[in-house]
């Protein structure tokens, strides 16, 4: 059942298990195109493992948007800040707005890169779930670079920050998102109200784990 061997390989990514890199590496090469090939590849790409980086490279300049997007991710949670540069060269013309999204998500992991284009993408209903997928992997060690944002006027980037950061599980996100529990919008402030819980539970534990 495609289904469930879709489950199967994005659990295996999401479990960053690095022993299931080459059994992904060979499904991919064996579908290449198609659901099961972007699952496979997107296993690779969350294990982001470094003999992986031939592969997602090679994908950079495929023909499916979708396989393009996974590859880049990919090369930016491997942390090798010279991949960027092959990031850069196969974006060159491109317009599809998922991918260029990709390509800033990889400029700030890879290039220190502003995190503006992916807080302004939470408003645009295509892209929004996208970037605040991005905000929160990229939040960790970094949420203090949020709080310009939590100050927007626009509550859906508040709010949509807040999200990112409480699921980021940042302990540092805690005293970020804290004054957002005055914030003149409710949505906000209930925002922020479930980030705290989680935050604060994320810390509790950790406290608990070191004694």
């Amino acid at each position: 059942d495609r289904a469930i061997r879709q489950a199967a390989m994005e659990a295996l990514g999401a479990m960053r298990d690095e022993r299931a890199v080459q059994g992904l590496t060979e499904l991919f090469r064996y579908f290449r195109n198609g659901p099961l090939a972007e699952a496979s590849l997107d296993g690779i790409a969350h294990i982001a493992n470094a003999s992986s980086l031939p592969v997602l490279t090679a994908q950079l300049t495929s023909k499916n948007s979708a396989i393009t997007v996974i590859a880049i991710e990919g090369l930016a949670r491997a942390g090798d800040a010279s991949k960027y540069a092959d990031i850069q060269a196969s974006s060159k013309g491109e317009r599809t707005d998922a991918v260029l999204l990709a390509g800033n998500f990889a400029s700030a992991a890879l290039g220190g890169g502003s995190l503006d284009q992916l807080a302004e993408a939470l408003t645009r209903p295509s892209l929004h779930d996208l970037a605040q997928r991005y905000l929160t992997e990229l939040a960790p060690g970094r949420s203090a670079a949020y709080q310009r944002f939590l100050q927007d006027p626009d509550a859906r980037i508040r709010v949509s920050v807040v999200d990112a950061l409480a699921l980021s599980y940042d302990p540092a996100a805690l005293s970020v998102v804290e004054p957002l529990l005055k914030d003149k919008d409710q949505q906000v402030v209930r925002a922020a109200e479930r980030a705290v819980a989680r935050l604060r539970a994320l810390s509790n534990r950790s406290s608990r784990a070191r004694f």
